[in-house]
């Protein structure tokens, strides 16, 4: 590093004679001093990445010592101002802990590990997208969406379409299940990844967003714009092989229209196509299989649906933090796979656990863990409790899903079955005529309430209602199921032979009408009742 200066040196006459220039040897002693703190600072940043990597490499070793380790050599490095290797060092730390998922440390750390500025960079922009993983799994939505919007920017800068369309579909992802305040606040929040869209490359996208955006709308009541938007979504062309996340998500726009062989059939294409590992792909791995956990629930196969859900978890393990709405959901499916498989006791449990799961915040949410908390409690013999869990689950259905009739009278006729278990006749009759009006006429519960209504007239010994009741019965039953309208019909007679008729009114005789008078007698009368004329002593004495 010295030849250069001495050739220079030579060449300008500063070391001409026996003696060097005072200013030369400064020179040269500053250049010495140069190099030998370059050097120092080589070595310590050296030895501090050695000892690092040693400490990295120990991936059994305890994290507070990795921590102190990592930022006692972070330390001397920037004792020897290198910043960028600092922080450098720093970021090796920010990774290892959120591979070792100590979220809590990662605020500690990623102000410092993090440039102030923000550079145009791919890179940058990449360890931002993991920084916000990070606070997602602690919960933080707040702090993670400020560096999910720096990493989105930065992608849509550089022009990285696929990049910045992955962060978009996770981002969607995280606030359709929960993530992101409240659920009028995801709204807005969708509707600005929406607006957002313009210009940009991602065929498919909008429609990935639209589904997400119908699945809130459906959670906060507003079934028939649901049922819409998802319609529109399907009618969509037919989406190319390499968006298996489209098709996942059409997946589950048939699987809410009740269209169960179609919602299979894309959600296994989907994952058939989505192999990739990270953030995103597993985010939509994991709603694949949900949905698909979900059709297996509707189709009555319970362990199908456990064997799915185990496997969600291994896939939202790495970036859904326990705490939010999509743990409780997960929770809540499983609770009705053990439910229908009869494991009744474990089932009340779960649903427990999912009823906890769900913040205040989210009242309307906590309807489905009620419902299945009164199901199992009516399961286990336990009306009382089954009977105010459903009183309950019935409250929050007026208060947020009101226009939905037919789920209401589904609710009514839970919490008529549980009065009726509990010896309440007057109320099991008020709930299930309830049920009966809401639910159209052509619905399998309507008859289902009907006659459990008749029931408990019967047993009130209201015998006349109790006909009107099966005469409706009658009436739902199709004509080719002989056995059953036979049975209503004989229901019918004994409530008519049971009705006692009404007691003969016994009328008083009559009283003989006396006979009418006479005009002659009557003027008789009328003679004989003029009063007679008073005469005094004065009027005898003139007379």
């Amino acid at each position: 590093m010295l030849f250069p200066f001495l050739q220079e040196a030579k060449r300008t006459g500063i070391l001409q004679g026996r003696k060097l220039k005072w200013c030369g040897l400064g020179a040269l002693l500053v250049l010495v001093s140069v190099a030998a703190g370059m050097g120092v600072q080589y070595i310590i940043g050296a030895r501090s990445f050695a000892r690092l990597s040693d400490v990295l490499r120990l991936t059994d070793a305890p994290n507070d010592r990795l921590i102190t380790a990592v930022q006692r050599h972070a330390e001397e490095l920037a004792a020897c101002g290198s910043e960028a290797t600092r922080r450098e060092l720093l970021w090796q730390l920010l990774s290892e802990l959120i591979h070792r998922g100590l979220f809590e440390q990662v605020e500690s750390v990623v102000d410092e590990a993090m440039p102030p500025q923000k550079p145009q960079d791919a890179e940058w922009a990449r360890r931002t997208l993991q920084i916000a993983h990070a606070f997602v799994k602690e919960g933080k939505w707040d702090k993670a969406q400020g560096y999910y919007d720096a990493a989105q920017g930065t992608f849509q800068a550089l022009g990285l379409s696929a990049e910045y369309a992955a962060v978009v579909r996770e981002r969607a992802a995280l606030l359709s299940m929960g993530s992101g305040g409240s659920r009028s606040e995801r709204v807005a929040a969708l509707h600005n990844l929406l607006t957002s869209l313009s210009g940009q490359d991602a065929p498919g996208l909008a429609t990935e967003l639209h589904v997400f955006l119908a699945k809130l709308q459906r959670s906060m009541g507003e079934h028939l714009h649901s049922q819409e938007l998802l319609r529109k979504c399907i009618e969509q062309p037919a989406p190319p092989s390499h968006q298996p996340t489209l098709l996942i998500c059409l997946g589950y726009a048939h699987l809410a229209l009740r269209e169960d062989e179609a919602a299979v059939d894309c959600l296994r294409d989907g994952l058939k196509l989505l192999n990739g590992s990270d953030a995103s792909s597993r985010l939509y791995r994991a709603l694949a299989l949900r949905d698909l956990a979900s059709v297996a629930l509707n189709l009555g196969h319970a362990q199908s649906a456990l064997a799915l859900l185990e496997r969600v978890d291994a896939e939202a393990s790495a970036v859904i933090s326990p705490t939010t709405l999509f743990r409780a959901e997960i929770t809540g499916k499983r609770a009705w796979a053990l439910y229908m498989a009869h494991d009744y006791e474990d089932a009340l449990a779960v649903f427990q656990r999912q009823l906890d799961m769900i913040p205040d915040t989210e009242e309307g949410l906590r309807i489905h863990p009620l419902e299945g908390m009164s199901r199992c409690y009516l399961a286990l013999g336990q009306p009382a409790e089954a009977s105010q869990a459903a009183a309950e689950c019935c409250k929050l259905y007026e208060k947020y899903n009101a226009e939905d009739k037919e789920g209401l009278g589904r609710f009514y006729l839970l919490s008529a079955q549980a009065q009726d278990q509990s010896g309440h006749p007057a109320a099991a009759e008020e709930m299930y005529g309830r049920a009966a009006a809401c639910l159209p006429a052509t619905h399998r519960l309507r008859l289902v309430a009907l006659e459990g209504q008749a029931s408990v007239l019967q047993q009130s010994n209201r015998w006349v209602e109790a006909v009107g009741v099966w005469e409706q019965v009658l009436v739902q039953i199709p004509q080719e199921q002989t056995a059953n309208r036979e049975e209503v019909q004989e229901q019918i007679a004994f409530c008519r032979s049971r009705i006692t008729p009404p007691a003969p009114v016994v009328q008083p005789p009559a009283k003989a009408a006396k006979p009418q008078p006479s005009a002659r007698a009557r003027k008789n009368v009328r003679a004989d009742s003029k009063p007679a004329r008073r005469t005094n002593s004065k009027t005898r004495r003139k007379r």
